[in-house]
């Protein structure tokens, strides 16, 4: 079948021939246009598809030339890089691997976060009074807000009626059920704070924060733990500047399940560790007693129950779940991932919600939404667990799905970490073409190294990527070379 273009040359050639006269030459001249306006408009529809022809050539052989690095004697990578503005595969290497994404496991929990829930929805904690006669009660009721703070904590006791005899605090926990850590997380990630204990009442994350400084020599270090509180105690056994003393240790006695602090060993500089609290619950409430009391409010009771339906609000603390988004990409806050997940499961189940039903939508969005047929496994929002296994190709489709989204492509894009610039891609690529062109989730477990995001490529186009960097010992090492290949990708 003949083309468009190539019948109004030969028509112009038969005008050209038999009829002469200048009607006819006007017709020529017209279809002379039209040739030339058809091969303008051809070239502007092979245009992209050429460029990113041309881009992929190079691309291709240096992802080659970096995926012969001797790094790879033996560890593997998946390596996937998508041009979004032209729609079109440029790379592809074991895509259909599965591996461990470790905290790359946080950007489908996001996703689907921000699609299914929307960027309004709020992790609300509310504070419920009920007065019977001269008893006054007071009901504190969590729905785990990952980011509720010592300060909120302030702010809620300050609603309290100062110098009020309450007869018992409620703590309401039933949001969620009270198993308080995900299947396949490791025990020996205790007590450590990236490893919170789950519960609907988390304050401070649940975990303190300890600073350690060395004094004169041999004498014993300051240090600072906050938020301040009575629930755990202190035992400072390490000395300054001493040697013999052994390498410096800040740990719980967490094998006691005890909120005991032990700080061992020689302290030669600033020292700071984030140490879990064993029941997150009644830390929340030991602190709320403690701002009760800066109030004069004397709290006889202290139990755990549902608030009743004729309770009165006094206060309630809202907070965004882009705010939790944030933390969670930003800085890889494995809690806030995890309350995502328990928001999810919220959404089509009653309380108490788990873990696994927050899975099973993130399961079900995966293979409803993202047209997943292939095995995976999603264990929890974080990456914590062993169980979790994912491909290059599901977390792809996850960036792919979120760009074609604006709404939710403009919350998730610019909560990324930003290359050279914030979170835990602020020390990397400075100096390279990929300085602030990346914005890039990371993820580290023991011989994981992962990355997955956005890149702004040298001709303008954006790309979508995926690093997942297996068996292997040094994640500084793996991070150079990722950092190599989004030089390649960005240049």
């Amino acid at each position: 079948m003949r083309s468009p273009f190539s019948l109004a040359v030969k028509l112009q050639k038969n005008i050209i021939s038999h009829s002469p006269t200048p009607i006819f030459r006007k017709i020529s001249v017209v279809l002379q246009k039209i040739k030339t306006l058809m091969r303008t408009i051809i070239l502007l529809l092979l245009f992209p598809l050429m460029l990113a022809a041309r881009a992929q050539q190079p691309l291709d052989k240096s992802l080659d030339a970096l995926l012969a690095d001797k790094l790879f004697d033996t560890g593997d990578v998946s390596l996937m890089v998508y041009d979004l503005t032209a729609d079109t595969l440029l790379y592809s290497h074991r895509a259909q691997k599965l591996v461990r994404p470790a905290s790359v496991q946080k950007v489908l929990t996001s996703v689907v976060a921000l699609d299914r829930l929307g960027s309004e929805y709020t992790f609300d904690t509310e504070l419920f009074e009920k007065r019977n006669d001269s008893v006054c009660n007071l009901f504190v009721k969590g729905r785990m807000d990952p980011l509720f703070s010592d300060t909120d904590a302030m702010r809620m006791a300050n609603r309290v009626e100062q110098g009020m005899v309450i007869d018992t605090l409620f703590a309401d926990c039933s949001f969620s059920d009270s198993l308080y850590w995900g299947n396949g997380w490791l025990w020996d990630d205790n007590p450590y704070g990236y490893q919170p204990y789950l519960s609907p009442l988390m304050l401070c994350r649940g975990e303190v924060e300890v600073v350690v400084w060395p004094g004169a020599k041999g004498e014993p270090p300051a240090y600072k733990v906050t938020p301040e509180s009575a629930f755990y105690t202190v035992v400072n056994e390490a000395v300054s500047n001493d040697p013999s003393a052994g390498k410096l240790t800040v740990l719980r006695d967490w094998l006691e399940d005890s909120n005991t602090i032990r700080i061992r060993g020689n302290c030669t500089k600033r020292y700071k560790e984030s140490l879990n609290m064993y029941k997150s619950a009644d830390f929340f409430i030991a602190v709320l007693l403690e701002k009760l009391a800066l109030r004069g409010v004397t709290v006889n009771n202290v139990a755990f129950g549902p608030v009743p339906c004729d309770a009165e609000l006094l206060f309630v603390n809202n907070r965004p779940v882009v705010a939790v988004v944030d933390e969670a990409l930003m800085e890889s806050d494995n809690l806030c991932a995890e309350a995502l997940l328990y928001h999810l499961a919220a959404q089509e189940n009653i309380s108490p919600v788990s873990m696994s039903q927050g899975c099973d939508v993130v399961t079900s969005f995966v293979k409803d939404n993202l047209g997943v047929t292939g095995d995976f496994s999603v264990a929890d929002g974080s990456g914590l667990s062993v169980y979790d296994y994912l491909t290059a190709d599901i977390i792809l489709r996850a960036l792919r799905y979120a760009h074609k989204n604006s709404a939710l492509f403009d919350v998730f894009y610019s909560h990324l970490p930003q290359s050279g610039i914030s979170g835990t891609m602020q020390n990397r690529t400075k100096g390279t073409a990929a300085y602030k062109k990346v914005r890039a989730k990371t993820g580290t477990v023991k011989g994981v190294c992962t990355l997955a995001g956005y890149a702004q490529a040298a001709d303008g186009h954006l790309y979508a990527f995926v690093m997942l960097n297996g068996g292997l010992q040094k994640a500084s090492t793996v991070r150079k070379w990722q950092d190599r290949v989004l030089e390649a990708i960005c240049r």
